[in-house]
């Protein structure tokens, strides 16, 4: 097991007659040995191009790479001993199965047949390839495609192994099998690992820590637990969670509570000065029907999922409409009144103009 580091580092693109873009503006980040970690944000926001960087496919204009404590900036791909496993398969279609899982390791000067063909074997065994090694990718599903490119990576034994969006092109009941196999193998391997995808399901699942990226910059990194209950920005507190919290601006008041309209108020975790603006954020299953001091609001409409229910409604005065997780027993007509009330222990405040949390 390896550990990956990097320092500072940055990728800015360069064209004539155009401004510069920083696709990824400084990134400090330091893996543990058999630590998987989530590279987590939405189109754009340079986790794909830090992926390249690492794995020698794209030039590095600032920082540094570092393996094993030793840098990597300057070496091309095929001597960093980094697997990938990429979004698009990259698979050969005129060669079997056994014959892609081979290619890379035959490629090499000195190969032994016997070798190669008994490494082959054994991470076909480990992914469930066995049956389809005389295949060829056109005859494969999409789960069988993501095994072969996952195989292909962990054949030469990397020292860090990159994922980029793995399951982006399965179904859903594929991603779900798929994520558990996934999970077991790096854990049986205990490859460094580096997750990158736009899927919170995929991230919270999967990653030790996930780091949450926005416009090249990470917004915030820790474990899924602390990344879901005690987000760093508005941006991440958006970004992670399904159904989406709740986010609800208003003015502070003396007595610590958010004024979010002339009859709406909300308790406030911590204080804040009165007058400043603030974002109030209260996930859908942090909030609760009934109460005598809650918010007035309408049913809009609500959403009976057998398991729960998802109510959405609109509060008096407030222009954003409320989600609400209900239980399997709720039962809500449109246009019911009721009251929602918010455990201030479990609700999140921001600056306004920053997007910073308020501890």
């Amino acid at each position: 097991m390896t550990e990956l580091e990097l320092r500072d580092l940055r990728k800015t693109y360069r064209a004539r007659g155009r401004p510069p873009v920083a696709a990824v503006r400084g990134i400090d980040l330091a893996l543990r040995p058999g630590e998987l970690l989530g590279l987590l944000g939405p189109s754009g926001c340079g986790k794909s191009t830090t992926l390249r960087m690492i794995a020698g496919l794209e030039t590095v204009t600032g920082g540094d790479i570092l393996v094993g404590g030793a840098s990597v900036t300057g070496l091309p791909a095929q001597r960093r001993n980094i697997g990938v496993a990429f979004e698009n398969y990259a698979l050969y279609p005129p060669l079997t199965v056994a014959e892609n899982l081979a290619f890379g390791l035959r490629a090499r000067r000195g190969a032994d047949r016997a070798d190669v063909a008994r490494r082959v074997k054994e991470i076909a065994e480990r992914v469930d390839l066995t049956d389809v090694l005389d295949a060829r990718p056109a005859g494969l599903s999409s789960g069988q495609k993501q095994r072969v490119s996952l195989a292909r990576a962990l054949i030469r034994e990397p020292d860090v192994l990159l994922l980029d969006e793995p399951l982006s092109h399965l179904d859903a009941a594929q991603r779900d099998t798929t994520r558990r196999e996934l999970k077991r193998i790096q854990r049986d391997l205990g490859h460094t690992t580096i997750l990158v995808t736009h899927d919170q399901e995929e991230a919270l699942s999967l990653a030790d820590r996930i780091a949450v990226m926005k416009d090249g910059v990470i917004q915030q990194l820790g474990t899924p637990y602390e990344i879901y209950d005690t987000p760093a920005t508005v941006f991440v507190a958006d970004f992670v969670g399904e159904p989406a919290i709740n986010l609800l601006p208003g003015t502070a008041t003396a007595d610590g509570h958010a004024r979010l309209s002339a009859t709406a108020r909300i308790a406030l975790p911590v204080p804040v000065a009165a007058g400043r603006e603030v974002v109030v954020g209260v996930r859908p299953e942090d909030l609760a029907l009934g109460g005598e001091d809650g918010l007035a609001a309408r049913v809009v409409a609500h959403e009976p999922l057998l398991e729960s229910g998802l109510a959405t409604l609109a509060v008096d005065g407030v222009d954003r409409p409320l989600v609400v997780l209900t239980g399997p027993e709720v039962r809500l007509a449109h246009d019911d009144r009721v009251q929602v009330t918010a455990d201030p222990r479990l609700t999140h405040v921001f600056d306004a103009e920053t997007g910073d949390a308020l501890r």
